[in-house]
């Protein structure tokens, strides 16, 4: 009986509410979506299963083409009281124009009044270009469909909607009787550290290596240029005259160090090997010398770099960073299946046209990311610092690489780069690279706090600062 009583109030509610949009609309106060956004937000979160749902227009004013957002679950809101096609249009045209597919995989619009019985969906097709699944049929709503997905939830669930839906109505009363609860609660905040679990013995070995011979040898076989090198370059040198591209070791005071077994890998060929023995990693951290944990720290970004090697993300050293190429050389983009909340898709390459002339390219779009490596307490972690790199050639940093990233970097705000480190993380431990039990990247690091703390009332910081894809 009470389910019958709530869905024949949420349905006259829900009339209610679209008469007097209407109303508006013929009026001409086409804003008045403007004073329901925020009180949408709590409905559409439930409805549609998107608890960190936003009003990106408070995040930054007039926030271009969309009005609420979820970064984490990839999807966005514009809310609108005009039905017609060419609004649709608009949104789409100010959504891919600002390359918001790269952090929101699904747009609805939802329309305040009666949508339209169909939309041309080649007309949509020809403005999101494959880039975003957008199809009227699905993406295109009204509250009569929200309405549809709220009959799915549970009574509990049910009776919340009715009162954020009365309070859209002016019904102060139902909403202080909803929000009276003082019931505490904690809330889960995601750092940018990945816990590391890398092999616990390293190899080190005496190297054998006539310098000045191998800068001769690398000047006649290598095409080397210069007359000279420095340590760590003569032994990268003689590797490679052995027919050997091993990153994965450090060169210190003479001798090699590494994670492999040297005896077992292309470094024997530089070493002397009745020299080589093993050493503990954790011994490292102990000895509390400085050389030695920066030892240990070069040794991990070194056995890092290798292993990314294989997965076509390659160190970009002018920054200090890693960066994603294409599997092919001719591919266009390259795309990562990943899985947050649900199974989603992350661009992390694209070659961009030049608009003035279709047969050159403008500039190669490649996710970066920087890793520091920290121990702390005798555990490792890596911290991720997510960017772009913009080259002109696939390789080589687009001289326009600097204005490029900085409109990049306004587009974004801290969900979006929280979603990007929360990518970065699965494709880390999704990689081949062993360590002790298993895979050296682990999961990320998460902290949990009281809701007071994130919503700034004891911090004093701005609530929304603070929270796939694809990219």
């Amino acid at each position: 009986m009470r389910q019958l009583e709530i869905e024949n109030e949420l349905r006259d509610v829900v009339s209610r509410i679209v008469t007097q949009v209407e109303l508006s609309t013929k009026q001409g106060r086409l804003d008045v979506n403007l004073s329901l956004e925020d009180a949408l937000i709590p409905i559409l979160r439930a409805a549609y299963n998107l608890p960190q749902l936003v009003n990106l227009n408070r995040r930054q004013k007039n926030f271009p083409g969309i009005d609420l957002g979820d970064d984490h679950d990839r999807v966005a809101f514009q809310v609108t009281s005009t039905t017609s096609l060419e609004k649709i249009k608009k949104t789409l045209t100010t959504f891919m124009d600002n390359q918001f597919f790269n952090t929101f995989d699904e747009l609805f619009v939802l329309t305040l009044t009666k949508k339209q019985s169909s939309y041309s969906q080649a007309s949509l097709d020809q403005i999101t270009h494959g880039r975003l699944g957008f199809i009227a049929q699905k993406h295109v709503i009204d509250l009569g469909d929200v309405l549809a997905k709220v009959a799915g939830l549970r009574i509990p669930a049910q009776e919340r909607v009715l009162n954020d839906f009365k309070i859209i109505l002016g019904d102060v009363k139902a909403y202080l009787d909803f929000t009276s609860s003082d019931t505490p609660s904690s809330h889960a905040l995601t750092t940018n550290l990945i816990q590391l679990r890398p092999p616990t013995t390293l190899y080190v070995a005496e190297l054998a290596l006539d310098d000045k011979h191998v800068i001769h040898e690398a000047r006649q076989r290598l095409g080397f240029k210069k007359h000279s090198a420095g340590k760590s370059l003569s032994v990268k040198l003689a590797l490679l005259l052995n027919g050997c591209d091993d990153d994965a070791w450090v060169r210190f005071e003479d001798r090699i160090f590494a994670f492999d077994d040297i005896t077992c890998s292309g470094l024997v060929a530089v070493v002397d090997v009745g020299s080589i023995e093993t050493l503990n990693l954790e011994d490292l951290l102990a000895s509390g010398v400085e050389d030695n944990v920066n030892l240990a720290k070069q040794l991990l970004a070194a056995y890092v770099k290798q292993a990314l090697k294989s997965h076509s993300v390659f160190f970009y050293r002018e920054d200090r960073s890693f960066f994603f190429k294409p599997h092919d050389p001719d591919d266009t983009q390259r795309k990562e299946i990943w899985r947050g909340k649900k199974k989603s898709t992350r661009r992390v390459y694209e070659r961009l046209i030049s608009q003035k002339d279709p047969t050159k390219t403008a500039h190669h779009v490649h996710l970066a990311f920087e890793l520091s490596y920290i121990p702390i307490a005798g555990v490792w972690y890596a911290m991720v610092v997510p960017s772009w790199l913009y080259t002109y050639d696939g390789h080589r940093k687009s001289r326009f690489h600097d204005k490029l990233l900085s409109k990049q970097k306004r587009l974004e705000f801290n969900q979006t780069v929280r979603n990007i480190v929360r990518f970065l993380a699965y494709f880390l431990s999704s990689t081949d690279t062993p360590g002790q039990d298993g895979r050296l990247f682990g999961e990320l690091i998460e902290l949990t706090c009281d809701d007071a703390l994130v919503e700034g009332q004891a911090l004093g910081v701005d609530s929304q600062e603070g929270n796939d894809d694809e990219g």
